[in-house]
């Protein structure tokens, strides 16, 4: 069995119950009396270990949280990059361009240091956002020629809880984090959306539509739902 690490909080009261609890900002706490032994401690979260790894496998891994320095890995389209900064002499909208396995951003040189990683976050997003229209607006044409269905609009959106959307006017919306993800998954998304313009449930029938063009699209879900904190800018 392996072991759980685990924070153990002490009570005073000579009558204190013992209880464990598992959160993701705190992992396992265990409150006991003062009078417990340590043994009987480590005893009650072996007891109880079933319960607790079920808990800790359906908590989401902290969210990546970006610097924008020299050498940080971006990801694109499920490749890394490695962030290439040079600053520049001229001013002007900070530029970003992809060359072999790098991201390269030229800033002018002119901005204070400390707003750099700013500048360079909202030049990434914006860089992010251009190139992720064309690409998914691509994957929309081909699946929705493929099924025989046409859509009103295509938006990307800085959005939290979805990953695509489908109106009643067809209008599709995808979440621009999706630009980071690996190609096929992309491709399920827009699969599952374009899909919903023929059916509007996720019923027996939709999924079976889905399955038909991304056999695997189960597979791709569950790496959306495994890797989303990777998916940071």
């Amino acid at each position: 069995m392996s072991q759980i690490n685990y924070t153990l909080i002490r009570s005073r009261r000579l009558l204190s119950g013992t209880s464990v609890s598992v959160s993701p900002d705190k992992g396992v706490v265990v409150r006991a009396p003062f009078w417990m032994t340590e043994a009987m401690v480590r005893s009650l979260v072996e007891s109880k270990s079933v319960w607790i790894q079920k808990h800790l496998s359906k908590m989401s891994p902290p969210k990546v949280v970006k610097e924008f320095k020299e050498g940080e890995t971006h990801l694109f389209f499920g490749s890394e990059y490695s962030l290439s900064i040079k600053t520049v002499t001229s001013p002007g909208r900070t530029a970003v361009n992809v060359c072999d396995n790098k991201i390269e951003v030229e800033i002018y040189n002119g901005f204070k240091q400390n707003i750099h990683p700013e500048k360079i976050r909202e030049a990434l997003q914006h860089w992010y956002l251009e190139k992720g229209i064309a690409v998914i607006t691509e994957k929309v044409n081909y699946f929705s020629e493929q099924i025989g269905v046409s859509y009103s609009r295509i938006s990307l959106k800085n959005v939290t809880s979805i990953w695509g959307s489908c109106s009643p006017r067809n209008c599709l919306s995808f979440n621009q984090k999706l630009v980071m993800a690996p190609h096929e998954v992309v491709d399920y998304v827009v699969l599952h959306e374009v899909s919903h313009m023929v059916h509007r449930n996720h019923g027996k029938k939709f999924w079976e539509l889905v399955q038909k063009y991304d056999p695997l699209y189960k597979t791709h879900r569950r790496w959306l739902k495994q890797n989303h904190h990777l998916l940071s800018i």
